[in-house]
């Protein structure tokens, strides 16, 4: 049996895939939603036929799309400068989407020369206007402390709010936080329960550190993450029947409610 659980999650597969999903708008609906329906189909130079008259009138979200294409080479020839030059036009309109894939070339360095600093900074412009994948990304760089003062409070705010919203990566990274505190440090089960990070900011000081943490890592699995799996398969052999139980109790309310009603992510105001 595996005690320690150090694999994190990868920052940006799910986080860049998403960013062709946006919200409606009223100019052009039928040749946007053509360029949407060619993505999902992986019909990319269609999608670029589409998107690109639309991005030529202004339209931020078809800037964005083209951005996206350019990025990953989808249709048209990788061209990094390309994607960037439609990403700014965006997020020169306030489009968070665009802001994030900003963020997300600084961050890697494609294009640009790698910054973290300039990362942090377009991540926090589309974080303020709710857009769950940047908390996401602010929630590791403060984690990892890149370019910042390593800081599990501020990274474990952000993972919450992403976590919160249905984000399964941020849902592992608050179990990953939970059992370990620190990924270089494998939970031991034989010293005491308790977490070495603060987790009642979000499950309240009576709740079992590792109900918490199963409960986190089995709504992350539900989400879609295949290698959450791990974490619950472990978190459930340090636990109780009862336990295990209530942790079962805790996800499906979760899920029920949408996360309207989620215990697990209870902030003391």
């Amino acid at each position: 049996m595996k005690t320690s659980i150090r694999r994190l999650p990868t920052p940006f597969k799910q986080i860049i895939a998403f960013f062709f999903i946006f919200s409606a708008y009223d100019v052009h609906p039928d040749t946007f939603v053509s360029g949407l329906n060619a993505l999902d189909r992986s019909h990319y130079a269609s999608a670029y036929r589409s998107f690109k008259p639309l991005a030529d009138e202004g339209v931020a979200e078809a800037q964005n799309n083209l951005g996206f294409l350019f990025q990953n080479g989808l249709g048209v020839r990788r061209n990094y400068n390309t994607a960037i030059k439609w990403y700014q036009s965006a997020a020169d309109q306030g489009l968070a989407e665009a802001e994030h894939n900003l963020g997300i070339l600084n961050y890697r360095g494609h294009g640009v020369a790698q910054s973290y600093s300039i990362a942090r900074r377009w991540f926090n412009k589309a974080a303020k206007k709710g857009l769950r994948d940047s908390h996401y990304m602010l929630g590791l760089i403060f984690y990892k402390g890149e370019d910042v003062q390593v800081s599990l409070e501020r990274a474990s705010r952000h993972f919450t709010i992403s976590a919160s919203s249905g984000d399964a990566n941020s849902q592992y990274m608050l179990a990953h936080m939970i059992l370990t505190g620190d990924a270089e440090n494998p939970y031991n089960p034989q010293q005491s329960r308790s977490s070495p990070f603060d987790f009642s900011m979000f499950i309240g000081e009576s709740s079992d550190a590792l109900v918490a943490a199963l409960s986190l890592a089995s709504l992350a699995e539900k989400n879609g993450l295949k290698m959450a799996t791990q974490l619950v398969e472990f978190t459930s052999s340090q636990l109780n029947n009862e336990e295990i139980a209530r942790a079962e109790n805790l996800v499906e309310l979760c899920v029920s409610t949408d996360y309207e009603d989620c215990p697990i992510f209870s902030v003391p105001g």
